[in-house]
């Protein structure tokens, strides 16, 4: 375990602490407590970073609804490869695995040591923060890599994406499970190695895949699938788009050694990221959501790699979207954080953050997709569920309790409304944003929470196609059995555009209604305020 050693006012300060990132882990120090910890290693590792193949060609990554029936075929036979190598095989199924749950799980935990001797153990977690991008894309590049050394094909093979956010009615339809992990048997011969049996009823075909839930699924009748599209649109666009015109909104909060972590997960990270590992995991199992609900198992259904290629690919996207200070963060913090990884030809080797920001350096790019929800989920495409002159907008912030700056206030199983005074300055150039300061969980899992703006009867069957709708939390603590720190977090969606949109951009206060949908529970949350970001 590494000891670092730091002031210890430094430590103190969560938010102003010196520059330290998170140094590589060490893999045979490692918490073992739910078998997620990788094989360890007897080699030497390289004090050098990874040196990508600038030689090898560049690879397009195919959406995986477009494949013919050849990539099929390989692509079945990489994970029958990868399934066969034994368990002593740092890059076997298994411990692919037990990498991500390494990761995901805190296995790895560093020793903080202030300069008045006091010990402080600090985990290694790549969610609820900035790390949870960047990690992914390493990870996503070496499992890639290992796949394409077992299949002896170095130069072409690349991980298809499962291309959920395309709405597209057209087929072959993108947003439900692609055929190539949708069936147990393979070629009506061999059991298919892309198949997972721990996935939710609700991914049978012919059903589409729904952003914002996480439970049981309806009969999806015409009708039904009619709405679905328009609301994964308007997910999309609202978490991309409004909810993330800056990088700290998009990418979450910082976590460095000695700061608190799980504080606040990125906007692509909460929802829809979250929502399809729910989707598809099984509620009903054993361990519920297993296998892609949970983070000990998630990597175990091969879809895993598909989803968060997408998710990798919409970095990008997001990136090349107008407007907003869309651009990768650039504190050294960030940059320096390093990882370990098990390479093709199970080497481990030491990469960090600041190498994944240049995505030509993977030497892969992704097939050309319509992204539609840029227009059909936008705000210009939706319609006021409550509208309110001014004033009833006067009233309802008359009649609206603030919430506590010290005592918390509680609600369950629905909703609740309170109003915040914005700051009496407008700031140019920065970006207005809702910090809720402290909100306490009862459970790990969960709640899936729809947030509303000057709409204080939405509830749970309010729709998000509403113009509303301003910003969304998912299935927060998708380890579940583990306890991770989503107890206690703090809450931040970005206000400026939609305050525009909606012509209200002239009142004092603003009036929020947060609506538990889903995974319901006792929460708990004090303190609002509204500041300014400046990226």
């Amino acid at each position: 375990m590494l000891v670092v050693i730091m002031s210890l006012a430094a430590f103190a300060c969560k938010g102003l602490v010196q520059a330290l990132p998170f140094p590589a882990p060490n893999f045979n120090n490692c918490n073992n407590y739910q078998g997620c910890c990788p094989v360890p290693y007897n080699g030497t590792i390289s004090e050098k970073l990874y040196v990508f193949d600038r030689k090898l060609p560049m690879r397009t990554r195919p959406a995986a609804h477009l494949l013919d029936d050849a990539y099929i075929a390989k692509y079945q036979r990489a994970y029958r490869l990868l399934r066969a190598l034994p368990d002593s095989d740092p890059r076997s199924w298994k411990n692919q695995a037990k990498l991500h749950c390494a990761y995901c799980n805190a296995a790895f935990n560093f020793d903080v040591l202030t300069s008045s001797g006091r010990n402080s153990t600090m985990r290694f977690e790549v969610h609820y923060g900035w790390m949870f991008l960047p990690w992914h894309r390493f990870f996503l590049y070496f499992h890639e890599r290992i796949l394409a050394k077992l299949l002896g094909d170095d130069d072409t093979f690349a991980l298809p994406f499962w291309n959920w956010d395309n709405q597209s009615p057209d087929p072959p339809l993108a947003n439900v499970i692609p055929l190539a992990f949708a069936n147990p048997i393979y070629d009506n011969k061999v059991q298919s190695s892309l198949y997972d049996e721990r996935r939710n009823r609700c991914t049978k075909w012919p059903n589409l895949i729904d952003l914002q839930t996480a439970l049981e699924c309806a009969n999806q009748t015409l009708e039904l699938q009619t709405s679905l599209r328009q609301w994964n649109n308007r997910l999309m666009y609202t978490q991309l788009v409004t909810a993330a015109p800056i990088s700290r909104l998009f990418f979450g909060e910082s976590y460095k050694l000695g700061s608190t972590p799980g504080r606040g997960a990125g906007t692509l990270e909460v929802s829809p990221h979250n929502n399809v590992h729910l989707w598809t995991g099984n509620p009903n199992a054993t361990i519920p959501f297993s296998d892609m609900g949970i983070f000990q198992y998630a990597a175990l259904d091969p879809i895993f790699y598909a989803h968060h290629g997408n998710i990798d690919r919409l970095w990008e996207v997001w990136k090349s979207l107008p407007g907003g200070n869309r651009k990768d963060l650039s504190q050294a913090d960030y940059l320096n954080t390093q990882f370990l990884f098990y390479d093709e030809n199970a080497a481990l080797v030491k990469v960090q953050i600041s190498q994944a920001l240049n995505i030509n350096n993977f030497r892969y790019n992704y097939e050309d997709v319509p992204n539609s929800w840029i227009h059909e989920g936008s705000d210009a495409a939706s319609a006021p569920c409550f509208p309110a002159s001014t004033s009833e907008i006067n009233e309802m912030i008359l009649n609206t309790p603030p919430l506590s700056t010290e005592n918390f206030t509680t609600f369950a199983n629905s909703s609740i409304t309170f109003h915040v005074r914005r700051p009496l300055e407008k700031q140019l150039h920065r970006e207005e944003v809702l910090v809720i300061r402290s909100l306490k969980l009862e459970k790990p899992l969960g709640p899936i929470l729809n947030a509303f703006l000057y709409f204080p009867t939405a509830n749970p069957t309010t729709p998000i196609s509403c113009i509303e709708f301003f910003g969304k939390t998912g299935g927060l603590g998708i380890g579940f059995s583990l306890d991770l720190p989503v107890s206690k977090m703090e809450l931040r969606l970005a206000l400026g555009y939609k305050l525009q949109s909606l012509g209200m951009d002239q009142f004092s206060h603003v009036v929020v209604t947060l609506v538990q949908v889903q995974l319901a529970q006792i929460i708990q949350l004090k303190n609002a305020q509204i500041v300014y970001f400046d990226e």
